[in-house]
Order: C-alpha cells, then structure tokens, then sequence
C-alpha cells in the first residue's frame, strides 16, 4: 500500500503528540514494507530540511510564503513583535491562503508521482489557530482518513474555553468530507463527535510505542526518585503535581522529583513551599535515551493531566517498567487499570495525588507488581507494530468501500 501521512510537526523540530505519533506509524509501515510518504505545511520559523529520509520514510516540509531564518527563533522580542503585526494586518492569514494553494498543488503532484492509495491525516491543523476566518483545508483526489488526536474545538471544550465560529466549521468541513474517521481514545472519539456535530462511525485507533526499549528498571529498589514528563503547562497537571509535592516531601524528605519538559519554570515553584524547592530539579526537555533512562531509574512517573486524546508519556514510562500514577480524566482510565497496572487519581485532588506518590515511595513490593503489570499491558495492546497492523486493516477496509 501506498501511504500518505500529513503532518505538519514531524521530527526533528518542535513536536508534540501528533509528530510523535505519526513518526511511529510511518516507520512502521515502512518496517511492513508499505510506501509511506509524510508531507505537511508548516508555519513560520519551524527550520530543518525541506526533505529528508527517515528509516525508510520519505519527509517532505512544505513552507508558508512569508518565512525564512530570520523566523526560527520564535520566542525572540523582534519575531514575537513581527508576528504580531502581520496577523493583525491580515497579511498572515493572506499568506496561509496562498501558501495551502501552492501545497495542494504539491500534494497532487506526490498523490499522482507516487501513486497514494489512502491519506491521513490529523484533526488538528496548526494553520487554524492563526486563521481570523474561515480557510477550508484542501480538498483531495484520494480517500482521506481523518485521525482524531485532540483538535482546537476539543481542547477548548473540554477546558470550557470558546471556540471561534469559524475554527469550529474549518474542523467540522475536515470530518464531513473524511472518507472514514478514527480516534485516538474512544473518549476523544466520543467527546468529538459531540462537539463537531458527527455523527458517523469512528474507528478506535489507539496511538502505541516501540516497546522494545533498551533500558528497563521495574521501579528501582530503593530510589526515591519520582519524575514527570510533558510541558509545564495548566493542562498537563505539573501546578497540581507541585502543590502536592509539598505534602510529600514533608512525609519522605529524602524524595527528589525530576521535571522533564518545556516551559515557564517559575509558573511551576511559585506553588511549591520554600522547604520543597531544594528537592526538585527541572532539567527542560530531554533526548529519548535519557528521558528513558531517567524513568527507568525513577520509583514512579507522575502525569496529572486534565486533557489529552491519548498520551504517549504513561506509555512510554510504563514501557520502561515504571510504576504509573495517571490522570482519571479523558482517556486515562482507558490505559491504566486502577490498582492493577497503575494508580489512577483526580488531578484536582491533591491530597489523593500526594498519597498515591506516597505509597509509591513506601511499598517497593506494590510498586514493582504495579510496574511489571503495566509493562506487560503496553507490551500486549500497545506496542506500535500491533497498532500499525490494526490501521492497516483499517485501510483495507475503507478501500474496500470506495472500491465497492
């Protein structure tokens, strides 16, 4: 089969859930010997080639028209200022226009040179969150498969936030004119579907990990080390996470708490004691041998989160033989079984949250069944060689009624 992903974060270059995720299933099929071609528009300052072979899979970067060098630090006063003055005078919404012409152009031209049987694509667009009115993403000559990782309408929704009326019809039109849906979670599934007004089947695909990892530590004997992954943002649950490290670190003062990711540090020890600060360690985001590295060392691996369509964090830390604390929200439950391959909390209930690092830290033995069971649940339902097996089924299915 020849397959085309788009994606517009694809690896190396600032990533997050879908980048992760489409890498995986791209070199997969290519391990299965599928033809697989990634492409996607990416918006200013992303950087890095504009092609490149990756484990077999061909990557294309397409750019919008206004970009360059001079973009790629984004966080610097001059680009944030610029940015700013172009979205406000339209000019960058006239861009996106212009520059999703010119890739549709460009995807034809890859549909027909490669022959594409099947496309997915995500759910999520980063050009929408830029748009000030509506800009339909293009239409394509293959069938398409809309894959649900958590779009601008589901995020807002689920944190009771608005959605611009015209973000909800851009990612409402991508769902109607899909050849077949699939999710992530049937959470996310579900929740969509309400919130774009679908009404037609979804397929649950769950996103999976290589877990053929080399470092695996079953929760280290005697380490009373706990770690967290992901940004250091609302939605991740870090705040929650610091506000209950207070009440741990009283009750096992020799706990040390590592902080892996990006973002604003200070938002994060502003809600930890003076007492607690010493005994945790931000270290910003890392490369995958250490961040693996770092769970398997760690007693257990903490993720709060108020939202996701499905994380590849607990995944991955549970890959690494670590005992688990999960959110209870959104999909959580639909990794994790309480008590038996991990420990479930409400991130809103921090004292529920200290106890469970609490208990991690005390009882080794239930640490080690927590995380020996967990490892063997991702093993059995989600390494990626299983999931890109069950997509591929998927897509064999929907040619079959396109065909039909």
């Amino acid at each position: 089969m020849n397959i085309l992903y788009l994606c517009d974060e694809y690896p190396p270059g600032p990533h997050g859930g879908i980048g992760t995720y489409v890498r995986l299933i791209a070199r997969q099929m290519a391990k299965l010997r599928h033809k697989v071609i990634v492409a996607g528009l990416y918006s200013r300052g992303y950087g890095g080639p504009d092609e490149f072979e990756d484990e077999g899979v061909k990557v294309f970067r397409y750019r919008w028209g206004i970009d360059g060098k001079w973009f790629e630090n984004q966080q610097s006063l001059s680009v944030r200022v610029l940015n700013k003055v172009l979205l406000d005078a339209g000019i960058t919404q006239w861009d996106i226009k212009k520059s999703l012409a010119t890739y549709q152009k460009k995807l034809e031209h890859i549909i027909s040179d490669e022959q594409i049987d099947i496309i997915e694509m995500p759910d999520y667009n980063d050009y929408t969150r830029f748009c000030r009115s509506y800009v339909p993403f293009p239409e394509l000559p293959v069938p398409v498969i809309v894959k649900m990782n958590g779009s601008i309408t589901y995020f807002n929704s689920e944190a009771g936030k608005p959605v611009a009326s015209h973000v909800l019809k851009m990612e409402q039109d991508i769902l109607n004119r899909a050849a077949a849906v699939s999710s992530a979670s049937a959470y996310t599934a579900g929740k969509s579907a309400g919130y774009l007004s679908y009404s037609k089947p979804i397929k649950v695909l769950y996103n999976g990990i290589d877990t053929d990892i080399a470092v695996r530590g079953s929760s280290v004997p005697g380490t009373k080390q706990v770690v967290f992954t992901g940004s250091l943002v609302q939605k991740k649950g870090i705040f929650q996470l610091a506000k209950a490290w207070n009440i741990v670190i009283k009750q096992v003062p020799d706990a040390r708490l590592l902080v892996l990711g990006k973002g604003p540090v200070n938002k994060v020890t502003a809600f930890l004691q003076e007492y607690a600060k010493s005994s945790v360690t931000f270290k910003g985001h890392v490369g995958k041998d250490e961040l693996y590295a770092c769970l398997a060392n760690s007693a257990a691996a903490v993720f709060p989160s108020y939202a996701e369509a499905f994380a590849l964090a607990p995944l991955e830390a549970m890959g690494c033989g670590t005992a688990v604390i999960n959110s209870n929200r959104t999909s959580g439950p639909e990794l994790v079984d309480d008590g038996i391959n991990g420990i479930l909390i409400d991130p809103d209930n921090v004292a529920q949250l200290a106890s469970a690092i609490i208990t991690l830290l005390n009882e080794p033995e239930k640490r080690l069944k927590l995380a020996l069971a967990g490892n063997e649940k991702v093993k059995q339902y989600f390494d990626i060689d299983i999931i890109a097996r069950q997509t591929l089924q998927f897509y064999e299915q929907v040619l079959a009624v396109r065909i039909g």
